[in-house]
């Protein structure tokens, strides 16, 4: 299948102002290629930032206009609030990926929350719904404007993704793996190995953030996949509030001491650690956890060994 790079994972806020400038202040987030967008077939601000190699997509539902509340994001922001909202990723062709995913019953929408039963051309954004991929998922064609405005893949471009390794407190490349919590992680295994075509990595339980896990590489990007196994932690509260989600973001790092200290001076707590992953309180993060790692996914895309 024709998935590629990571395009960006959405971050849902009331806030898009503070939430910007939190990241701004927090990581020095590169901009530059989409700021303060207005879109309106979805009803929605957002811009693009890179942290690493990574674009995260700060979005807010455009509460000036009316009707906001009535789009599929604004609809979102009503039942969830501040959370991690989808991942989405580039692709050479939305149609092959659509008839892929409709071949195994999965409903396939565009811009504006609008199914399609119709294979749309290569050239096309489409969205999954997220009952039937656990959570929303997106396949976007950079052709003619991305790949002219997405600094990793623009021509002539001086991005340096290792800016941050190399200049940052928080001296990460990236993102490690992102997170959906699922009810049922042989269903799940199902929707991004077989159906998506991704690479199981490795199966294993954390009793850092209580879950059993299944990490799937789809494109270049590592999905955990998890189901919560204890009470008292994240996933699980997550899970109890809001059923199957796109949870968390974790990040590598170098150090986690430093990470650690680092985040302490900027008001970022700690719930949690051990020697390889912090955890950090999401009251403290605009609302939605992050992890911060020194462990690459065995095999994955991160992983040197």
């Amino acid at each position: 299948m024709a998935i590629g790079k990571l395009f960006h994972i959405i971050h849902m806020t009331g806030d898009l102002p503070a939430l910007e400038a939190w990241y701004d202040d927090v990581f020095s987030v590169k901009r530059g290629f989409l700021d303060h967008h207005y879109m309106e077939g979805e009803v929605r601000d957002a811009s693009l930032v890179l942290l690493g190699d990574s674009v995260i997509e700060p979005l807010a539902p455009a509460f000036r206009i009316d009707g906001w509340d009535k789009m599929p994001l604004g609809r979102f922001y009503n039942r969830f609030g501040n959370h991690w909202h989808s991942i989405a990723w580039y692709t050479d062709d939305a149609g092959e990926i659509w008839q892929r995913l409709t071949d195994a019953g999965v409903r396939v929408y565009v811009e504006g929350g609008k199914l399609t039963d119709v294979r749309p051309d290569p050239g096309s954004a489409i969205m999954t719904h997220p009952k039937d991929t656990v959570t929303q998922l997106e396949f976007m064609n950079p052709g003619g404007l991305m790949d002219q405005m997405d600094p990793r893949l623009k021509d002539g471009s001086d991005f340096d993704s290792d800016w941050w390794v190399k200049n940052h407190p928080v001296a990460t490349p990236g993102l490690a793996y992102t997170t959906v919590l699922t009810k049922d992680l042989e269903r799940a295994e199902k929707v991004y190995g077989e159906i998506l075509g991704g690479t199981v990595l490795d199966k294993s339980s954390s009793e850092l953030t209580g879950t059993d896990d299944v990490y799937v590489q789809v494109g270049d990007t590592v999905v955990q996949l998890s189901t919560p196994n204890s009470d008292g932690t994240i996933a699980a509260a997550d899970m109890e509030a809001n059923g199957e989600i796109h949870h968390a973001a974790t990040y590598r790092v170098q150090d986690l001491d430093a990470t650690e200290e680092y985040f302490a001076s900027k008001g970022i707590k700690t719930l949690s650690r051990d020697d390889q992953t912090l955890v950090t309180d999401p009251a403290t993060t605009q609302g939605v956890p992050f992890r911060w790692t020194t462990w690459d996914v065995p095999g994955g895309p991160r992983d040197t060994a």
